[in-house]
């Protein structure tokens, strides 16, 4: 069957989606017990279309504060998150209820939604098992992997109570506290400080425009790990494999990389290079060069379960692959999942590199009159990814000093936002006042 309008390709029924928004919305009174009902069986998670699954989690939100849930309700609550134009605006909500389904027959709805998420999850498993086994893990370990997964894709929704989790909080609580689990140093302080320390375990999105320096940031950060014993596995669809070598030879030489692809180096950096490069070939550094469009997030999954990194760079998140027939929303969408989903069970930083519309260039210079809140969602085609981030990050420039630029920490999970000056030549960060200097 190809009927694209019913999903079958993609293991989604869009239709069956909206019937269930709609029947939420349609019960207003809540007469029907529509949300109470259908929540028992499906959650946000579960919607194909990251449209539809923002606007189930705002119903979900709704009816949990008692509030009536109906287009207007709907529309209000996107507005004050500030995501009605995720979602396509005040219209796109109103048309749900143009489904006019059969409210009694909101369960069964929700049963394809849910189903046909847990073959999706299913899917998604098998393939990264299929890469694990051929890039040679041991059979035991993918087998037991996969149990696991489509084990936890058929379990009930449950709640369980709070205290459960509390010896495994308090450990982390005692681990950090003793500094035996630290976060991961950056090569810079001030960076270091806005961040809490480093970077801990989760999703980071790094947002710029083009030439803002993101991959060299990332590369930077990668070899800081790396040097710190810990194992890295970058991803990279727009660089070749000897172009992004010679950016990790850069970060640890101190010679502009661009100069080492080119061969123009004086015959005493020859010598610093090549003595630089004993210590590079020894660095826990994975690099992943897939062709744009053509690598897929289930491909870079299967990776890092076999390396089990503690960071994760995905280079950058526009060039990930999709499956047939799918729009960059949705493509973005299973990354941010897959992302977190990595950064959770690996007990990594994942760092997703974004690009962003030459329209939001102008945002993109650092104003210390606004509120660094301001810009989230400058991403192109991101903006999923980044209200799903624990932290976002926004490369800036800074208009009175050309040759720097400005780490905006524009939202944070764990504590405050921020800035953080950085210098910036073209080739390397440094931070302010360092001495260290690579010459072009």
């Amino acid at each position: 069957m190809t009927d694209t309008s019913r999903g079958t390709q993609t293991l989604s029924d869009l239709q069956a989606e909206r019937a269930v928004l709609a029947a939420a919305l349609l019960d207003g009174e809540g007469l029907e017990r529509v949300i109470s009902r259908v929540s028992t069986i499906v959650r946000a998670a579960d919607f194909y279309d990251p449209r539809h699954a923002l606007l189930w989690d705002v119903v979900v939100a709704l009816h949990g504060r008692g509030e009536p849930v109906d287009v207007l309700t709907v529309v209000a609550e996107l507005r004050a998150r500030d995501r009605l134009n995720t979602v396509g605006g005040a219209q796109f909500v109103g048309e749900l209820t143009d489904e006019i389904p059969t409210l009694s027959h909101c369960e069964s709805h929700a049963r394809i939604v849910s189903d046909l998420a847990e073959r999706r999850r299913a899917l998604d498993a098998l393939q990264a098992g299929t890469q694990r086994l051929l890039s040679g893990e041991p059979l035991a370990a993918v087998r037991g992997s996969l149990d696991k997964s489509l084990g936890a894709a058929q379990e009930p929704l449950t709640a369980t109570r709070v205290g459960e989790d509390l010896d495994a909080l308090f450990e982390t609580m005692w681990a950090r506290r003793n500094g035996e689990e630290t976060a991961l140093r950056t090569p810079w302080a001030p960076v270091d400080a806005l961040l809490g320390g480093g970077l801990w375990p989760g999703m980071y999105t790094l947002v710029g425009g083009t030439g803002s320096g993101k991959t060299q940031w990332a590369v930077q950060v990668s070899v800081e790990a790396a040097k710190r014993g810990k194992s890295v596995l970058y991803l990279a669809l727009e660089l070749s494999r000897e172009d992004l070598a010679a950016r990790v030879l850069g970060a640890v030489s101190g010679v502009a990389w661009s100069r080492i692809l080119r061969g123009t180096l004086e015959d005493a950096e020859v010598a610093v290079v090549t003595e630089a490069a004993r210590g590079v070939a020894g660095l826990p550094f994975h690099t992943e060069c897939g062709p744009p469009f053509g690598y897929s997030v289930e491909t870079l999954a299967a990776r890092a379960w076999a390396l089990r990194p503690a960071v994760i760079v995905i280079d950058y998140l526009q060039l990930c692959a999709g499956r047939n027939g799918e729009e960059p929303r949705t493509v973005v969408g299973r990354v941010s999942y897959w992302a977190r989903l990595l950064a959770r069970d690996l007990g990594a930083s994942v760092i997703v590199l974004s690009s962003t519309a030459r329209a939001n260039y102008g945002d993109l210079v650092n104003d210390p009159s606004r509120d660094a809140g301001d810009l989230v969602g400058l991403g192109k085609e991101s903006g999923e990814i980044e209200y799903a981030a624990d932290a976002v990050m926004v490369l800036a420039r800074n208009a009175d000093r050309p040759r720097s630029r400005v780490l905006v920490l524009s939202k944070n999970r764990h504590g405050p936002v921020g800035r953080a000056e950085l210098d910036w030549n073209g080739h390397c960060f440094t931070a302010p006042g360092s001495a260290e200097e690579i010459e072009l």
